[in-house]
């Protein structure tokens, strides 16, 4: 069983259910920063392979960061206790290295690689296990939109595929529950255990039990983002095939669609705030807009890209040249320019910092 850390920012999309929605504020007025340097191990990183770039908080406040191919234990006053260089686990002709890290109580970090589980003790011991599926009918590996690996509520381990399969770790081994479609992102965890997937071109956005049973299903056939559910489990999920986004109760009824294809956050009322290829904006639960804006996200973003909500309503997102913070009626709070492209995505790792990496850095920003 594995226990999600219960950390200011223990993955990416925070909690089971994909909210993105922090306990904590983050700064609302410009940071002042701290770099820190992260040195790699050799002096030829692979240029080629997919490295997602990013930063968690672990159960003793130390930082995993994840940058360049590298996983890095750095503690808040800059100190690199240790570092592990994921580019040396990999097959030299996969295209990724590996998705983003999830923190767990043990104190242990979580990450998917082409070939393998990879889990990184506090010491930075690694263990390794191959995937040992049921069958290898069309198996392309983990889904490699870098999403951090996502827990049930039980501590079962999802994961989800290319091909369209969704598999949970139980009993010391892979499990398919069911094949949903193809191109799975991670699912959300609904409170019962139950499942939210976006089955794209398949079997559609659906709920589905950790047996497999679909609970239901909706005629949403090409969901293809992130699903997240709010507070009252309504699950918002996006559409990048049809450029739309819709919203469902816990029992399956479509109560209102969005105009854009978006990743959500939760704001802390149940609405939400959603993210698309060129606008920003605040959300009733049931998907009317708020407020508006038009923004440049650039052409880096993901799939796993999401926004950052802070416990008062302040949203952060990465754009071409770097970060914005909005307050709560969509009015700018700062912004971070950069003199590159942002590499990596925005964490709040305590109340009043941020954190990204950027290359070979890591910033910390500080209210």
């Amino acid at each position: 069983m594995f226990q999600l850390a219960q950390t200011a920012w223990p993955r990416f999309g925070g909690d089971q259910a994909n909210r993105s929605l922090l306990t904590i504020a983050g700064p609302h007025t410009t940071p002042h920063w701290h770099t820190i340097a992260l040195p790699v191990l050799d002096s030829t990183p692979d240029q080629v392979k997919r490295a997602y770039n990013g930063v968690i908080v672990m159960p003793d406040e130390t930082l995993r960061v994840c940058h360049a191919g590298m996983l890095s234990a750095v503690t808040l006053d800059g100190t690199i206790l240790w570092q592990v260089d994921l580019r040396s686990l990999v097959r030299e002709k996969v295209h990724w290295i590996s998705s983003l890290p999830t923190a767990l109580r043990t104190g242990e970090t979580l990450l998917f690689q082409p070939d393998h589980l990879l889990l990184v003790d506090r010491a930075g011991s690694v263990r390794r296990q191959a995937y040992r599926l049921p069958d290898d009918n069309g198996w392309a590996g983990p889904d490699d939109s870098g999403g951090s690996p996502n827990l049930t509520e039980s501590g079962l381990l999802i994961l989800s595929s290319p091909s369209g399969e969704v598999y949970l770790f139980r009993d010391n081994q892979w499990q398919e529950i069911g094949c949903f479609g193809y191109d799975i992102v991670t699912p959300a965890v609904y409170p019962d255990h139950s499942l939210a997937i976006a089955g794209y071109a398949g079997k559609g956005f659906c709920r589905v039990s950790l047996e497999g049973a679909i609970q239901w299903s909706t005629s949403f056939q090409y969901a293809d983002l992130l699903p997240t559910l709010n507070q009252e489990q309504i699950a918002a999920v996006g559409s990048l095939n049809d450029d739309c986004s819709a919203f469902f109760t816990p029992d399956g009824k479509q109560i209102g669609s969005y105009p854009h294809a978006a990743r959500f956050a939760v704001f802390p009322d149940g609405g939400w705030v959603a993210l698309s290829k060129q606008r920003l904006a605040r959300l009733t639960c049931d998907g009317k807009e708020l407020w508006g804006r038009d923004i440049c996200p650039g052409g880096s973003l993901g799939w796993i890209e999401q926004p950052l909500v802070d416990q008062e309503g302040f949203i952060f997102i990465r754009q071409k040249d770097g970060f914005l913070c909005c307050d709560t009626h969509g009015q700018t709070a700062f912004e971070v320019a950069l003199s590159l492209p942002p590499q990596g995505l925005l964490s709040i790792i305590a109340p009043g910092v941020l954190a990204y990496a950027q290359e070979n850095e890591l910033f910390l920003g500080y209210s």
